[in-house]
Order: C-alpha cells, then sequence, then structure tokens
C-alpha cells in the first residue's frame, strides 16, 4: 500500500536542485558581463566592477563548495515526520 512516510528521499535531490539554480546563476552572470563589457564605458571603473563580481562570485562558488562538501549526501531523508502535521483531506467535501 502507498503511504506517505513510506517514501524516502535522498538527500542529494537537494543537491541536484542547488546544481540547477548555479548553472542558471552562471550563464546569467556570463550575460551580464559580456553586456557590461560590450555596452559599458571603458575605463578603470568598469574593469574595477567586473573583477569585483567575478572575485565575489568565485568565494561565494568556493565556499558553498567547501561547505556543502562535509555532508554525506547519499543519507535518505523519511517523509514520517511530514506526514503527522497533515490533518486534513486533499479534497474536502463541497
Amino acid at each position: 500500500m502507498f503511504a506517505i512516510p513510506n517514501i524516502n528521499l535522498p538527500l542529494y535531490v537537494f543537491l541536484f536542485v542547488f546544481m540547477a539554480y548555479m548553472l542558471f546563476y552562471v550563464l546569467y552572470s556570463l550575460f551580464n558581463v559580456y553586456h557590461l563589457i560590450r555596452y559599458g564605458v571603458y575605463g578603470f571603473g568598469l574593469y574595477l566592477i567586473v573583477t569585483i563580481f567575478a572575485g565575489g562570485t568565485i568565494i561565494l562558488l568556493a565556499g558553498s563548495t567547501f561547505m556543502l562538501m562535509t555532508y554525506d549526501w547519499t543519507l535518505p531523508i523519511s517523509l514520517n515526520n511530514a506526514a503527522k502535521f497533515y490533518t486534513e483531506d486533499l479534497f474536502p467535501d463541497l
């Protein structure tokens, strides 16, 4: 019989969500940097902004990578406790 408490989600599912977000962020950042360099006013300020943005991005990516490396991503998450909070029918009588 199917029941919500019997479902176990592996923890790496959340890692896939994070990686999809990071892929979107990198593509969006490359788009922004391209437009800054292509259409921005050339000078020291432009290169300073691009360098600070790229450096900050690298620092944040490295920090999040090192923090995420400490977890065991193969552990399952049980939904036993999540089912206890659900007390109403999905489709109540109208």
